[in-house]
């Protein structure tokens, strides 16, 4: 087998790798999506995110305050939209667990079956 082959073949063996998981990933948030106790996860995830964001805000504009010597406003500004973005991205993605959980674990379980196929055409079991 030339270099090139090889390249092709790991190529198109990844591309069968991420389209798995992003499959898998997909099915998961429309299984968990549509299921009846999370039909409003996301929406009540970022409602209930924007108290946090406020919290980020505040801290971040200390923050900013102390660190920028200079010009006070500019690390205002800059530290309450960190903090800001900060604090409502992570009570975001704490909030929406279940989805990122599900999508992990089944795209993991459609890669590792893409992985198996691949192993096995390479290694051939003969029950003789």
């Amino acid at each position: 087998m030339s270099i090139k082959d090889a390249v092709k073949e790991n190529i198109a063996y990844s591309k069968e790798l991420i389209e798995a998981g992003i499959d898998g990933a997909n099915s998961a948030r429309k299984e968990v999506l549509e299921a009846e106790e999370t039909t409003d996860l996301v929406a009540t995830a970022a409602q209930e995110s924007w108290q946090p964001a406020t919290i980020g805000v505040l801290a971040g504009a200390i923050c900013g305050v102390l660190a920028d010597d200079r010009k006070p406003v500019r690390g205002v500004i800059a530290g309450g939209l960190l903090g800001a973005v900060l604090g409502f991205a992570g009570s975001f993605a704490w909030k929406t667990r279940p989805i990122t959980s599900a999508m992990a674990h089944k795209a993991g379980k459609r890669i590792t079956q893409v992985r198996d196929g691949h192993w096995l055409s390479k290694h051939p079991i003969n029950y003789g």
